[in-house]
C-alpha cells in the first residue's frame, strides 16, 4: 500500500528506494573487495642471469681416434669456468655443414651413422662420436658445434 498520491513530490523517493540500496550494496561490496585484494601483492623475485653462445667449426681432420670405436674432439672455452661448472648449465648441439638450419641436441645417435655424447670439465667441452655397425669406420663429417653456457643460482 502506498501512502502518497503519484503527484506527490516524495513518490519519485519512494519507488527509487530499492534500487538505491541495491546500487549502495554493490558499491560497498565492490570497495570492500578492491581493499581486500589489493592489500595481498605475492612479490616475485626474477633474477635473469643471461646465457652465452659459441660456434665452433669442427672439421673431419679435427677427430681423434681412440680404440673404442670412438673418435674425439677437445674444444677450450675460456668462460666455463668454476660458476659454471658448480651450480650452472652446459648444452651441446651439433649442425652438419651441408645441413644449415638444424642443430641436433647431444646426446644423439644415428646420426649419418654415429652417436654422440658430450661431457665437460673447467675450460673444456668434450665431444664424442661413435660409429654405428651399420657404417664403416670413419671420422664425422664436417659441422659447427653450438655450446651454450647458461648461468644459475645454487638452489641448496
Amino acid at each position: 500500500m502506498c501512502l502518497y498520491k503519484r503527484n506527490e513530490r516524495n513518490y519519485l523517493l519512494i519507488t527509487t528506494l530499492p534500487l538505491m540500496k541495491k546500487l549502495l550494496l554493490a558499491l560497498a561490496i565492490g570497495t570492500a573487495s578492491l581493499v581486500s585484494f589489493s592489500s595481498c601483492t605475492k612479490e616475485y623475485n626474477t633474477t635473469v642471469l643471461a646465457g652465452k653462445s659459441y660456434y665452433f667449426p669442427i672439421s673431419s681432420a679435427d677427430w681423434t681416434k681412440n680404440e673404442a670405436k670412438e673418435y674425439t674432439t677437445t674444444i677450450n672455452i675460456a668462460d666455463l669456468d668454476d660458476l659454471y661448472f658448480e651450480d650452472g648449465h652446459v648444452d651441446v648441439s651439433i649442425q652438419f655443414e651441408d645441413e644449415k638450419g638444424t642443430f641436433y641436441n647431444v646426446p644423439t645417435e644415428g646420426l649419418r651413422g654415429h652417436g654422440y655424447n658430450a661431457a665437460y670439465s673447467v675450460g673444456k667441452v668434450y665431444l664424442d662420436a661413435y660409429y654405428l655397425p651399420t657404417t664403416g669406420d670413419k671420422a664425422p663429417d664436417p659441422m659447427r658445434v653450438k655450446i651454450v653456457l647458461t648461468d644459475a643460482d645454487p638452489g641448496n
